[in-house]
């Protein structure tokens, strides 16, 4: 099919997960497409796209680089004078104007189900199955973004990867943009993206490795966690946004736009992240990751990282380091073997995980090259629409 516009939805609810995907997603598209495609996203509110790209603006309609974003407000308001587009993004399940949707179901040709990311073995059964509209000429059907070729994948953009290019190559650079407290000295550099934990356990570990540890915090939930522990320790100093307690550094970070966290962490040695986003985007750094899964009721989180732990197992085994594998596993499990987000001490230790970081590393970046590779989201969706 040729494709001559594209619209994508997305509702905003609690976070910047959602925004964040559908933001890159469609910076990739225009990218692919160019000017020969018309690309518009709609948005149920811009608040935390603002946060997330210094370029967005409190208004209802604005188009930035390329792409138009609108309030579903808008949209409404201005319904008779908007054409849908002929292919239809619905990000996560969201709630489509029903004026503009059943426009589409006699103009547009393809409307495209984008689910959140998941390791479960069943998606690969629902991934591009029609989901029956019983419209004249639009068809609906699944995209199930995963960690195998059977999946959808997961987002492999090449803004990510020029841009993970350019740290590597001038690391220099990026260290004194973001971290020139430092001065180049010899620190071993994590950053932490996470929900409400304790980080004691970490703490403790670091402090054994006798490095000069630093610690890059971010988000609201990061740095409340971070603070409500070291502020009970002795011994700490700090200046400005800069803690010190023995021989690790925190820095807690401002609030950076998309672009400027993917050049952190690709800049640092290890990510702890959150969500669906973050997640992704450290899987494609290469460099060991861990991850703290949005939590659900009944723990039905956890059957969310056995999915993903299996897949990652399956896809791992021929490397050949069964120890790190398992100590990487084990690690991920035990971190998120929660029922409630809180500063509670959790099962997870950091000794093993640490102890074999570079056969870990050396994990982490086969991993990398596998979903690079193999599991392509934008590669996916495309070839999907253009042989629609």
């Amino acid at each position: 099919m040729d494709i001559k516009s594209l619209d994508i939805f997305c509702e905003i609810i609690d976070n910047f997960g959602d925004i964040g995907v559908v933001y890159r997603l469609a910076k990739e598209l225009k990218n692919l497409y160019g000017d020969r495609v018309e690309i518009r996203v709609f948005l149920n509110r811009v608040d935390e796209f603002i946060s997330i790209n210094k370029k967005a603006k409190l208004v209802e309609y604005q188009e930035i680089d390329g792409i138009i974003y609108i309030t579903n407000e808008y949209l409404a308001k201005n319904i008779c004078t908007f054409s849908p587009a002929n292919v239809i993004i619905e990000a996560f399940g969201c709630n489509i104007l029903e004026e503009y949707l059943e426009r589409a179901k006699v103009e547009s040709s393809l409307l495209i189900n984008l689910e959140y990311l998941s390791g479960e073995d069943w998606i690969e059964d629902i991934h591009l199955m029609e989901s029956p509209l019983g419209a004249p000429k639009l068809k609906k059907y699944f995209f199930m973004p995963g960690f195998t070729e059977k999946t959808g994948g997961v987002i492999v953009d090449s803004l990510f990867l020029d841009r993970k290019k350019s740290v590597l190559k001038n690391k220099d650079v990026y260290l004194n943009k973001y971290i020139p407290e430092i001065e180049k000295e010899d620190y071993f550099i994590g950053t932490i993206f996470s929900y409400e934990k304790n980080f004691l356990p970490l703490l403790d570990v670091l402090i054994e490795n006798k490095r000069k540890n630093c610690l890059l915090i971010l988000g609201k939930k990061s740095q409340t966690s971070i603070k409500s522990i070291i502020q009970d320790l002795d011994g700490v100093t700090s200046k400005d946004d800069i803690y010190q307690y023995r021989n690790i550094m925190f820095k807690f970070m401002p609030f950076l736009e998309q672009e400027e966290y993917e050049e952190l962490i690709n800049l640092v040695d290890y990510n702890f992240v959150r969500g669906e986003d973050s997640f992704v985007r450290a899987l494609l750094t290469g460099k060991p990751f861990i991850w703290h899964i949005y939590l659900q009721d009944e723990m039905a989180h956890m059957d969310k990282i056995e999915g993903f732990v299996g897949k990652y197992r399956d896809t791992l085994e021929k490397v050949g380091l069964k120890g790190a594998l398992d100590t990487h596993i084990e690690l991920l499990r035990d971190y998120n073997l929660r029922d409630s987000n809180s500063l509670e001490l959790g099962k997870e230790s950091f000794d093993n995980f640490f102890k074999k970081f570079e056969e870990i590393s050396k994990l982490s970046q086969n991993y990398s090259e596998y979903i690079e590779l193999k599991c392509n989201l934008i590669d996916k969706l495309n070839e999907f629409i253009l042989k629609y």
